[in-house]
């Protein structure tokens, strides 16, 4: 009666090691997924997601970029401003989380000048906000046009 267990118990040790070690699901249609490189110059609005992504974090890029594309095209266009979508749950981008002092998901404006960051700031309210998409969009453009005019 010992192979069942043992049988068993390798089969959750696989199990484990499967979860682990796989790679996070493709970017679907709609995603604006982007390798997580330093700006030189201007403002780059980041949404930092994980590799878990529930239906709340999906609304919260959604309306995040929403936010941006929808509210800043000419600044997107002219490249004084960039939106990026960041899964810091990737080595290279790990360094985000302490740059940034990021807790969760989140949306976070930084100015970069010669490469280096120059002031950045978290967008706290959007998990307050996420419940309310007009609020939301408007806190987020809000925040972000006081950003770009500080700058």
């Amino acid at each position: 009666m010992r192979h069942p267990l043992i049988c068993r118990a390798a089969l959750l040790a696989f199990a484990v090691l499967a979860a682990t070690t796989l790679s996070p699901p493709a970017v679907t249609a709609g995603e604006t997924e982007t390798t997580a490189t330093d700006a030189d110059n201007g403002v780059v609005a980041y949404y930092f997601h994980g590799n878990k992504r529930c239906s709340t974090c999906r609304k919260l890029e959604a309306y995040s970029a929403e936010a941006i594309t929808g509210g800043f095209a000419a600044e997107l266009d002219s490249g004084e401003l960039e939106w990026r979508v960041v899964n810091i749950d990737e080595e290279a981008n790990a360094h985000f989380i302490t740059d940034f002092e990021l807790v969760t998901k989140s949306v976070v404006l930084v100015e970069y000048r010669g490469g280096d960051i120059v002031r950045f700031k978290n967008l706290k309210l959007v998990w307050q906000l996420v419940g309310d998409e007009d609020g939301f969009v408007r806190y987020v453009r809000d925040e972000t046009r006081d950003f770009l005019a500080e700058g």
